[in-house]
């Protein structure tokens, strides 16, 4: 969840003094992490087996590797431990089952032993094809595997086919160091090809029985204590109940330290009683007073404003927080969502390397919005021949629009309107939308002006392919856009937004977003904001490149395009 303080405002003040038996004491971490526990794990039984491996035979198989690549010849057997991330190996809410645990980890090793096999395969390629056809077989390939992704996954579910491409590049990358570090006619890989696959298979084997005694034993069971995740519950209802009962009887690595809820006497029905430190307008309080790792929301009477202050409160304190799909209906419909204890929860959780992560999308988006100016400038050319020729007017549209923090700026488009088109039709539908008036009736019909008369011929082209925001590219290149984000607003719809909608302004506007890819206009207003804060808790490079990459079906799709 990215880290983005959507309102720093206190959630609550004084709290009673009663029932805190099960609480924490708010005297730093005692609970040891589980992740950095497993990242050591991993290296040293990985490095580990390599490293007895050249040792037992540094006089004969291996006695010809030398220094660098020794050490390169080590960095094979990590190869696996890239693809742990991929099907979230070091989250503790899903290893604890072993059904979870055992199946995925023979995944990440097959995986790895694909990219070792891709490097073998790239060496010999001569051997079967031509190698004038080693690029566009690459190519097709890629393009294979992002289309069956397309078709057959759902979009950003937990596991992607699109993890193939993730070893080919590994693999092209392992290849392009070997050939540094060695004779190109004799790459060290393909002289000990069969020690080294034989080597991945025993290193996978020891790190396999590693994982299993440290994490089903150690972790789960003998050291339990110090790596149970402490959880504040809010909600004492039958889903708070529940899933209390689920985490205990499963083992899960959680301990309900205390619960919130609208009345201080409330108690939760639970197989082991909890504490009831207070109520939520408390919760400042509560939380300077006890730790907290985990938030768990099942309160359903909870209103959408709220949540979102919730949200952004418990996420701003480096809190990982739950909560039930009822809450929000759409994320549950149109994004994939995790589980606790085999309930379906959203979890929203901090990245502490947010401020890295902020300074690298910005220069991407400025190297991307570049190549793309110069790539497409006989489209901008030609765009602007025709909506000069077809219609009195300049060729660009420069709407005054919100962006980050509020702050206006100037909006680039190709003009698709007539000169001088008034903004009334626009601004009393979406004055309608935002108040309710208008709403999404369940027949997917689009919530968009259609047939406007206000729009050119060539902009009705511009508009169906949405090629009108093609100048955005200059906004991204500013500094004031982005290519993935929330779709910045007009200021006469920022002045009727309500304070939670505004949110949605936390970080810088997009050409593209969330909300484009899986509802565009096809969605109701409030589910619209929702999925934008979604976004804004969760941004990624990976979620980035996933709504850019969907993004380009929807355009060829035209869909939700008017």
């Amino acid at each position: 969840m990215g880290d983005v303080c959507l309102d720093s405002s206190p959630v609550g003040a004084s709290l009673p003094r009663t029932n805190r038996d099960n609480a924490k004491r708010c005297r730093g971490p005692r609970v040891l992490s589980y992740k950095l526990a497993l990242v050591a794990i991993d290296l040293a039984a990985a490095l580990g087996t390599a490293a007895v491996g050249l040792w037992t035979e540094r006089q004969g198989a291996y006695a010809d590797l030398h220094g660098l690549q020794e050490i390169i010849f080590l960095s094979f057997y990590l190869i696996p431990l890239a693809f742990f991330p991929n099907f979230r190996l070091y989250s503790y809410h899903l290893i604890f089952s072993p059904k979870y645990h055992l199946p995925n980890l023979a995944k990440a090793g097959a995986l790895g032993l694909f990219a070792i096999g891709a490097i073998g395969l790239t060496y010999r390629w001569q051997e079967f094809m031509s190698p004038d056809l080693f690029l566009p077989v690459a190519i097709g390939f890629t393009l294979a595997v992002l289309m069956a992704n397309h078709i057959l996954s759902k979009p950003y579910r937990e596991q992607s086919i699109t993890v193939l491409l993730k070893a080919l590049g590994l693999a092209f990358f392992a290849v392009g160091l070997l050939g540094i570090v060695g004779p190109l006619d004799q790459p060290i890989l393909t002289l000990h090809f069969d020690e080294l696959i034989i080597g991945v298979l025993m290193a996978g084997v020891v790190l396999t029985l590693t994982r299993w005694v440290m994490v089903h034993l150690v972790f789960n069971i003998y050291f339990r204590r110090n790596f149970r995740r402490q959880v504040l519950l809010i909600g004492m209802n039958e889903d708070a109940e529940r899933i209390t009962d689920l985490i205990i009887r499963r083992k899960a690595p959680f301990w309900i330290a205390g619960t919130v809820s609208p009345q201080p006497l409330d108690r939760l029905m639970a197989a082991v009683p909890k504490s009831n430190l207070g109520r939520i307008q408390d919760l400042e309080s509560i939380l300077g007073e006890y730790f907290f790792q985990e938030a768990i929301i099942t309160d359903e009477t909870i209103e959408k404003a709220e949540l979102i202050d919730l949200l952004d409160f418990f996420t701003t304190k480096g809190i990982n927080v739950w909560f039930i799909p009822k809450l929000m209906p759409i994320i549950g419909i149109k994004l994939y969502i995790d589980n606790l204890c085999g309930i379906p929860m959203i979890r929203l959780s901090r990245r502490w390397h947010q401020w890295v992560f902020e300074k690298g999308k910005y220069a991407l988006d400025a190297v991307a919005a570049l190549l793309g100016i110069a790539v497409l400038l006989p489209v901008f050319v030609a765009f602007a021949l025709a909506i000069k020729l077809t219609s009195p007017g300049p060729v660009f549209y420069r709407a005054q629009a919100v962006g980050k923090g509020g702050r206006p700026f100037r909006m680039f488009k190709f003009r698709s309107m007539i000169t001088g088109a008034s903004k009334d039709i626009h601004k009393d539908f979406v004055t309608r939308m935002i108040s309710g008036e208008i709403t999404q009736d369940g027949s997917g019909k689009t919530l968009k002006i259609t047939n406007d008369p206000r729009v050119t011929s060539v902009g009705r082209l511009l508009r169906k392919t949405s090629l009108d925001e093609l100048p955005q590219l200059i906004n991204v290149l500013k500094g004031d856009m982005s290519l993935v984000g929330p779709r910045p607003c007009l200021p006469y719809e920022y002045e009727i937004y309500k304070d939670w909608h505004k949110k949605r302004t936390a970080v810088r506007p997009g050409i593209t977003g969330l909300w484009q890819v899986v509802g565009r206009s096809e969605v109701g207003f409030e589910d619209m904001i929702l999925l934008d804060l979604y976004y804004i808790y969760n941004r990624s490079m990976e979620l980035d490149f996933n709504i850019l990459f969907e993004t380009v079906f929807v355009l060829l799709k035209r869909k939700g395009a008017y």
